[in-house]
């Protein structure tokens, strides 16, 4: 059974929320039938609020399961290069629930299932950018 993970980034803040640091405040997701709301406990407070934080303020990616060459999770918006089956860079995607990039030339575009990672390295992600 794979694990089941998420990263959430905040816009605003333009950073990476950790739920389990005291600095941050813990997230929750709620659907009360018209879509989801973000919900953050605030310590202090021992509330939960959404204020402050509004599903607009947050993406959220999810881990896929897998690993790159050097053991680094992957997740969905990871960009990634791979130089034995092709040479480049791609963006991780979700779609027909499997993740997978996006291949070929514009005209004849396929969504490609990531099931090797052994040549994989995840080098950034979408939100920001490319690793120095």
């Amino acid at each position: 059974m794979r694990k089941i993970n998420f990263r959430v980034w905040h816009k605003k803040e333009s950073r990476w929320l950790d739920p389990w640091a005291e600095e941050d405040p813990m997230l929750c997701l709620k659907d009360f039938g018209r879509g989801c709301e973000v919900y953050l406990y605030d310590r202090q407070s021992k509330d939960w609020t959404n204020k402050d934080c509004q599903m607009d303020d947050v993406v959220i990616q999810q881990y896929t399961g897998l690993t790159d060459k050097n053991g680094r999770d992957i997740y969905e918006g990871d960009i990634f290069k791979d130089e034995l089956w092709w040479v480049g860079e791609a963006t991780v995607e979700h779609a027909n629930r499997m993740f997978g990039f996006e291949g070929g030339d514009n005209k004849n575009p396929n969504f490609i299932p990531i099931i090797e990672c052994k040549h994989i390295e995840v080098i950034g992600n979408i939100l920001e950018g490319v690793d120095k």
